[in-house]
């Protein structure tokens, strides 16, 4: 499994700007390899992620 991987920052239920930075980066990285762009959230508050990191082209997220 080759995918790529950003853990995600986030206050008060808010993705942080460097992790949206990353997952933009993160999009074009899994284009040229071919692979898949998967997100882990980690903490509480965690509702409304989904919504905030899919429109950055996110396959799969992972929520704890």
């Amino acid at each position: 499994m080759n995918n790529i991987f950003v853990y995600l920052e986030i206050e008060d239920g808010i993705v942080g700007d460097v992790s949206l930075e990353l997952l933009t980066k993160g999009r074009s990285l899994a284009d040229q390899l071919n692979c898949k762009l998967e997100a882990l959230a980690a903490g509480h508050q965690l509702e409304s992620i989904g919504e905030q990191v899919f429109k950055y082209g996110v396959d799969v997220l992972h929520i704890a």
